[in-house]
């Protein structure tokens, strides 16, 4: 069963580091236009900057965010940020939508619940 669970959170970890990734290079190049284009201004870096921080975040290894529950309920908050974004701005009205966006943006927390799921039960977490 804990191969199980470390196979599962190793492959949450890699699949969110992937998506961050590219959704973070995707944000990145659509902004890399000329300057006074359409799309070029502020919130375009703000969203930049936070993509940036998030997968920071997500390449972190889960030893250093489920040491303690306290930091793991931190890390977890913070890793539902934008699961919780995104479902106040899409709702549930189109769920073929939805649906695999949960999945993606859930990755990361399904991970941090793996690991510290393993933790708890004594084993040594390693980077997931």
């Amino acid at each position: 069963m804990r191969m199980f669970l470390k196979i599962l959170a190793w492959f949450c970890k890699v699949a969110a580091i992937l998506f961050w990734l590219v959704l973070t290079l995707y944000k990145s190049s659509d902004v890399a236009r000329p300057l006074g284009g359409v799309g070029s201004g502020a919130p375009e870096f703000l969203e930049i900057a936070i993509l940036s921080a998030y997968f920071v975040l997500v390449i972190l290894p889960n030893r250093w965010l489920v040491f303690s529950p306290v930091a793991f309920v931190i890390s977890l908050l913070v890793a539902l940020i934008p699961l919780f974004l995104l479902l106040g701005s899409m709702g549930w009205s189109n769920l073929s939508v939805v649906a695999p966006l949960i999945v993606y943006f859930g990755l990361l927390p399904s991970s941090l619940v793996l690991s510290f799921w393993r933790r708890r039960k004594g084993e040594k977490i390693g980077y997931v």
